[in-house]
């Protein structure tokens, strides 16, 4: 039986490096992916990954318990992320690669080209998303993530976070709109 969070944060606390492994193996995805939202790619999101558990391995001792830890720890990589994207700003930045957007148990509709090119607007579209709106739409639809999960992350109420989300998505769609009807 899998040891839950506070049994993990009680192991840590007494120095247990196999309990702190444990828990990176279980949110390194959800990091990865607010990471890969606001980065755009591998190899940073990979920075960004390492950096994030570096702070949670320094920080548990302050995480208060208010929320669920997963919340926590995606806020911690989304303000990672956020700081990369800011030093990073004066370099060009790879070009991003769509196929981490793509969720495994998505359809597939459609030809091949036009599936990359939905893609590719996608990825385009969510990195021009501001940073609140985009670590919303990452943790719901790329790390399906609850509401209540996505509020503790944005350190907001529920409502907050269903009204960052939907506002989120309602800019998401014009963009993409927009970037396909220019295609045409």
């Amino acid at each position: 039986m899998e040891p839950t969070d506070r049994q993990l944060i009680a192991e840590i606390a007494s120095g247990s490096d196999i309990a702190f492994d444990r828990l990176m193996r279980r949110y390194r995805r959800l990091v990865y992916r607010v990471a890969y939202g606001f980065t755009g790619d591998r190899e940073s999101a990979m920075d960004v990954v390492q950096e994030t558990f570096l702070k949670v391995h320094h920080r548990l001792s302050s995480f208060r318990g208010d929320g669920e830890l997963k919340g926590w720890i995606a806020r911690i990589a989304a303000n990672e992320a956020m700081n990369w994207k800011r030093s990073a700003a004066r370099f060009p930045t790879a070009p991003l690669d769509e196929s981490v957007f793509t969720r495994p148990d998505a359809r597939e509709d459609g030809e091949p080209e036009e599936r990359a090119s939905a893609e590719r607007t996608l990825a385009h579209s969510l990195a021009a998303l501001g940073p609140r709106h985009r670590l919303a739409i990452v943790l719901r639809y790329f790390g399906d993530r609850s509401t209540r999960e996505i509020a503790a992350a944005l350190e907001c109420s529920e409502g907050t976070a269903r009204n960052v989300l939907f506002r989120g998505l309602v800019k998401l769609r014009a963009m993409m709109t927009a970037s396909e009807e220019s295609l045409r």
